[in-house]
């Protein structure tokens, strides 16, 4: 009984310091706070993700970027050996 509590507590302490990540600062803040004109970030893509999650990633990239006043510039596919690996993605401040 006494190592399911402990679990249970190293469990909420995993998931609560997850969420207070997600506090953090995230790219397109830091650029803005930087005063970048323009930025490129890279996008990862494995194998289990290729097909599902990859334009989920780069549409929330863009909604994140977008909320700080940049707009896209280009995005740019990475491949090795003929295997996607990703995608570098670069934004550029809307003027003012």
């Amino acid at each position: 009984m006494k190592k399911n509590k402990v679990f249970a507590v190293i469990l909420i302490a995993m998931i609560l310091s997850s969420g207070m990540s997600l506090a953090k600062k995230n790219e397109a803040q830091k650029a803005r706070e930087k005063n970048l004109a323009a930025v490129t970030t890279f996008v990862d893509i494995n194998a289990l993700t290729r097909k599902n999650n990859a334009a989920s990633k780069i549409t929330k990239l863009h909604q994140m970027y977008a909320k700080e006043g940049y707009e896209l510039i280009s995005v740019a596919v990475y491949t090795e050996n003929g295997d996607l690996q990703g995608f570098f993605v670069s934004y550029k401040l809307k003027p003012q």
